[in-house]
């Protein structure tokens, strides 16, 4: 098994749904089972397929594997296939890493202990399965969750934080709302805080009134949030989609790194580094949901 690297940047509000819900906002954000934000895995993985699909998908809205095997080989049968097979790519959650928050001199990229604690475990497990081939993007990734002494003591939404310097982060300092600054907390109601909150309406549009039962509210993660998670791939597994690719898919990481490039018609960023558009979750027909994704080692 080998794994890659996902490093996302949400270049939009983002609504990664989780159904209706029972608090204050009616349409949630997916959350983990501390209440951070987090995109699952399932949310993820859809736009890649649809990605790696383009206009092979059939009128039920699914792949058809006929003519993009090596989609159906990556992320297995889809259901209206006469034998079920499992994908050789895992996809895992891609957890929140950092959102942006304002602070009296600009803003800052706001994270928690539990955060970083959380995206190291990931980045641990996908170094150690490299065995100890580094690339650019697992020092981009390393410099945001090193350990850190000392630091500035800042104040962010009324709660003390720790304000540190950012060093190495080169991909990310050519995005908007990354400033090299990190401000890290204990306290999770930092990150609720950061969090937006839209009031909707549904209008008639010959009286200009709201409908009956047509106001709600969604909750967003801003724009300029980022996550990091990661992508596994286990060349042991096999179905018949995968006869004519399983020989790029066995080489080495960088090699498979260049091989899913292709398969999601991704842009050369550094020499192991690719990026592509994504879009994430719902409301997509209003300007929501557009994520800049980083794969690389």
């Amino acid at each position: 098994m080998k794994g890659l690297f996902v490093l996302a940047y949400a270049i939009t509000n983002l609504h990664p749904g989780a159904g209706r819900g029972y608090g204050i906002v009616d349409l949630p954000v997916q959350r983990d089972q501390l209440g951070y934000p987090i995109i699952y895995s399932s949310a993820f993985k859809g736009p890649l397929k649809a990605l790696c699909a383009g206009d092979a998908i059939s009128d039920s809205g699914r792949i058809n594997c006929k003519e993009k095997p090596e989609c159906c080989c990556l992320f297995g049968s889809e259901p209206d296939e006469e034998e079920s097979s499992k994908g050789i790519l895992n996809v895992l959650d891609l957890p929140l890493f950092s959102i942006p928050a304002p602070i009296y001199d600009g803003f800052v990229q706001l994270t928690t202990d539990y955060l970083i604690r959380r995206v190291r475990n990931i980045f641990n497990a996908i170094r150690d399965l490299n065995d100890g081939i580094t690339g650019i993007l697992e020092n981009e990734i390393s410099s945001l969750i090193n350990s850190r002494n000392g630091g500035e003591e800042r104040e962010v939404y009324d709660i003390k934080v720790r304000l540190y310097e950012v060093n190495g982060a080169n991909i990310l300092s050519s995005l908007p709302l990354f400033n090299n600054r990190l401000a890290v907390s204990g306290d999770k109601r930092v990150i609720d805080k950061s969090l937006i909150i839209y009031t909707r309406n549904r209008l008639n549009l010959l009286t200009k009134v709201v409908e009956e039962g047509g106001l709600w509210s969604e909750e967003y993660i801003p724009m300029g949030s980022i996550f990091i998670g990661g992508l596994l791939v286990d060349e042991n597994v096999r179905n018949t989609f995968c006869d004519n690719f399983i020989y790029k898919l066995s080489c080495n990481v960088s090699c498979l790194l260049s091989y899913l490039s292709e398969i999601f018609h991704a842009n050369k960023v550094d020499k192991d580094v690719y990026s592509f558009y994504l879009n994430i979750g719902g409301k997509e027909s209003i300007g929501k949901g557009l994520m800049k994704v980083f794969i690389g080692v």
